[in-house]
C-alpha cells in the first residue's frame, strides 16, 4: 500500500482525511452529508463554490451535476442510501490518474464514516426518542427518576415547558413524509435555538413534536408563543419555499414533568380542531379552541340533528335560490364578527354584508345583536364545520 493510503486509512476523522488527500494531490475539498449541510472542508475551498452547492441542493439530490461544471462530485453512496458528497473543486475529468485514485479511496472511506456516525446516531436518537416517548404518554412511575434521567440527554425536565405539534395538512408518500419531516425538524432546531435554552425535537407518527422549556417570569402566554411559532413557520417557508402547507397545535404551559402528556395532547387537539377553521397553515392555541373543544366530544349524528334543526331554514333557501347565505354567516362568525374582515374575505363590499346579514335575519326569523341568537348559530356553525371534517 502506498504511503498516502496508509496514512489516509490511519486518520480518524473527516479533517484528518481532507487533510491528507489535500496534502498529497493539491484538491481543495468539501464534504457534505444528505442534507446538505457541511460536514468539512479544506481552506482554500472556495465560498463561491460552496454556495453554488447551498443554493443547487436539489440537483445534488437528483444527479444533476451539470449545473457543476467546474466541479468533481461523487455520491457517497452504501447500500443504495446516499449518505453525502465529496466535492472536488476541479473540472471532471482533469485529475491526474494518482489524485483520481486518492479521491475515490477518500471517498469510499468518508461513506463509511457517515455511515458508521449514522448508525450511532440512530442507536442514540431511538433510545432518546423511547424516553421522550414515555414522557408524553407519562409511562413512568417517578417524576425525580425521570427528571435525573433527562439530565443525561441534556434536559432540565424539571422546568416548565411548552408543547408543540406540527404537522403536513396533505396525505404525503411515507419514505417522502420522513424526508420532509427531518427537513423540518433540522430547520425549526436550527430556529428555535436561538430562542430557548436546549429545545427538545422528535419525530413521531408523521408529527414533528417539540418541547422547549420556559425560564421567563413571569411564563410566556400561549399568545406570544404563537408569535413566535410564526416566525419559525415564515422562516421556514422562506428557506424551503416549496415545502407542502403545514399547522401548528401549542398546549398549554404545564409546571410539573408529570403533565407534559396533558400539554402533548392538548396540542395535539388544538391542531387537529384548529383545521375547522384554518385547513391549511394554521396556528392554534388549546386555550383559543372555547366552544370546539366542547364539540369535539359531542357524537356526530347529535351535532349533525342540531345543526340541522338551527339552520334549517337556511340551508333551504341557499339550496333553492343557488345562494350562499350559509357560508356568509360562517364567515361572519369566523371573522369575529367584523364587517370590514368578513366582507374583504367573501370579497363584497361591507354594505353588501349588512344586506345579507338582514336577510339571513329574515330567513331565520331572528335577531343577531341578541347574545344568546348570536351563541346558538355560532355553536351551529361550528358543530357543522366537524360534520364536514368527519364525513
Amino acid at each position: 500500500m502506498e504511503k498516502e493510503q496508509v496514512e489516509l486509512w490511519q486518520a480518524e476523522d473527516i479533517a484528518g482525511k481532507l487533510a491528507v488527500v489535500h496534502t498529497y494531490t493539491g484538491l481543495e475539498l468539501v464534504v457534505l452529508d444528505n442534507l446538505g449541510d457541511l460536514r468539512g472542508k479544506t481552506m482554500g475551498f472556495r465560498e463561491e463554490s460552496y454556495s453554488l452547492l447551498r443554493r443547487n441542493q436539489q440537483a445534488l439530490q437528483k444527479n444533476e451535476l451539470a449545473v457543476f461544471a467546474n466541479l468533481t462530485i461523487i455520491p457517497l453512496k452504501q447500500e443504495r442510501q446516499l449518505r453525502g458528497w465529496l466535492v472536488a473543486e476541479t473540472p471532471v475529468g482533469s485529475m491526474t490518474e494518482t489524485a483520481d485514485c486518492l479521491f475515490r479511496e477518500l471517498g469510499m472511506q468518508l461513506t463509511f464514516l457517515l455511515w458508521h456516525e449514522g448508525e450511532i446516531r440512530n442507536i442514540e436518537r431511538k433510545h432518546r426518542e423511547q424516553f421522550l416517548y414515555d414522557i408524553l404518554y407519562h409511562n413512568f412511575s417517578s417524576s425525580e427518576e425521570v427528571i435525573r434521567m433527562g439530565r443525561f440527554w441534556n434536559m432540565r425536565l424539571e422546568k416548565p415547558h411548552h408543547v408543540v405539534v406540527v404537522e403536513f395538512d396533505q396525505h404525503i408518500d411515507v419514505d417522502k413524509h420522513a424526508q420532509l419531516l427531518a427537513e423540518l425538524d433540522r430547520e425549526w432546531m436550527r430556529i428555535l435555538s436561538a430562542r430557548f435554552v436546549q429545545p427538545i425535537l422528535m419525530l413521531l407518527n408523521m408529527q414533528l413534536i417539540i418541547l422547549f422549556e420556559d425560564d421567563r417570569e413571569p411564563a410566556r402566554s400561549q399568545g406570544e408563543i404563537a408569535a413566535i411559532m410564526a416566525e419559525a413557520m415564515a422562516k421556514v417557508k422562506a428557506d424551503f419555499p416549496t415545502i407542502l402547507p403545514f399547522s401548528i397545535g401549542i398546549g398549554r404551559l404545564h409546571y410539573s414533568v408529570a403533565e407534559i402528556c396533558r400539554s402533548f395532547q392538548e396540542a395535539r387537539q388544538a391542531l387537529s380542531l384548529g383545521r375547522f377553521r384554518q385547513p391549511e397553515n394554521g396556528i392554534t392555541c388549546y386555550e383559543e379552541l372555547g366552544v370546539l373543544k366542547l364539540l369535539s366530544h359531542i357524537r356526530t349524528e347529535e351535532l349533525n340533528d342540531f345543526a340541522q334543526d338551527t339552520l334549517e331554514a337556511l340551508i333551504a333557501y341557499d339550496s333553492h335560490n343557488d345562494t350562499e347565505l350559509l357560508r356568509t354567516l360562517e364567515i361572519y362568525f369566523q371573522e369575529n364578527e367584523s364587517l370590514p374582515l368578513a366582507a374583504e374575505k367573501l370579497f363584497i363590499h361591507a354594505n353588501t354584508l349588512r344586506n345579507r346579514l338582514k336577510k339571513i335575519e329574515s330567513i331565520l326569523g331572528v335577531e343577531l345583536n341578541q347574545a344568546d341568537v348570536r351563541v346558538r348559530f355560532y355553536v351551529a356553525c361550528q358543530a357543522l364545520r366537524i360534520i364536514r371534517q368527519t364525513v
